[in-house]
């Protein structure tokens, strides 16, 4: 299997790489590298700069090289791949391939540049992958759980939805590498919980009463048997703003080194991604971000 990982050469791309390499070293699988460069689509819009990009080409595939050298003599096995297209064409085209686990992709911290950068390539590769994409801001926890000097702290989004099932099972099979810390974390609206509970009285608008909470949290714990592994932390947390706001100071909460969620994600179904959980988890999360698809039936 390939871990197709996205790279430019600049320190938010060597994270991304860090991060595929750490995850190379427990699969056994092979690390891509792909460099897209995009030149195609500048020769299109000015033919007389023919010249100038083929030198820049030629310096990217001796960088991308380098790099690739760099990896395989610490013991990982990467290969290359330099791509003429725009990097989400490029990434989306490598994630297709049937041998693709993930891609990996690195993003810049949290201001107007990276909302852009986001935007731009990373969110519009995790719209389209149908295979998991790993959205990196940094590389420390990748690099300590890649050596096995601390646990790999993972927060993974629940709800009754079918994405959640994927993201479920991918946060499991990442456990399975070991060295892993899992928490489910549920974030629920208490004043409808408490509709639906048929519970009524003073604060039920704004807190869930002892009763829902404990039925949420039977039903929590029911609807993640043999999904998650034993040991799995399972959360669940009464929230009256936004879901992936809440996803996300949680994760802070416990130091998570990455919070995944399920998404819809296929083309034809993209406005499924405007407004999800899942795009404004991947905007505004200080961490990691791993966004898993739901694969969906072609529309008719």
């Amino acid at each position: 299997m390939r871990l197709v990982c996205g790279t430019d050469f600049s320190g938010n791309a060597a994270h991304a790489v860090e991060a595929a390499a750490a995850l190379a070293r427990r699969t056994g699988d092979v690390v891509e590298l792909v460099c897209a460069t995009g030149s195609a689509l500048h020769l299109a819009a000015a033919p007389d700069t023919a010249r100038g990009i083929v030198g820049a080409r030629t310096a990217r595939a001796e960088q991308l090289a380098a790099e690739a050298a760099g990896w395989r003599a610490v013991g990982v096995a990467v290969e290359t791949v330099l791509d003429e297209a725009a990097p989400a064409e490029a990434l989306v085209r490598r994630a297709a391939l049937a041998d693709t686990r993930m891609a990996v992709i690195g993003a810049v911290g949290h201001g107007l540049l990276s909302r852009l950068l986001v935007g731009s390539v990373a969110e519009r590769v995790a719209m389209a992958s149908p295979v998991p994409v790993l959205v990196v801001r940094e590389g420390a926890g990748w690099r300590a759980w890649g050596a096995r000097e601390r646990p790999l702290r993972i927060v993974v989004a629940f709800d009754q939805g079918a994405s959640a099932r994927g993201a479920l099972a991918w946060s499991a099979w990442l456990s399975s590498l070991g060295d892993v810390q899992l928490t489910v974390c549920w974030v629920v609206h208490p004043a409808f919980e408490n509709e639906e509970a048929g519970a009524t009285g003073p604060g039920a608008g704004l807190e869930l009463t002892a009763d829902t909470r404990a039925a949420l949290q039977a039903e929590l714990q029911r609807d993640t048997a043999g999904l998650v592994p034993a040991g799995t932390a399972l959360q669940l947390e009464a929230n009256l703003g936004r879901i992936d706001h809440a996803l996300a100071q949680v994760a802070r909460g416990i130091d998570a080194d990455l919070l995944v969620v399920g998404s819809h994600q296929r083309q034809g179904w993209e406005r499924l991604w405007e407004g999800s959980v899942s795009r404004g988890v991947l905007h505004h999360a200080p961490m990691n971000v791993a966004v898993v698809p739901l694969v969906l039936p072609e529309e008719p």
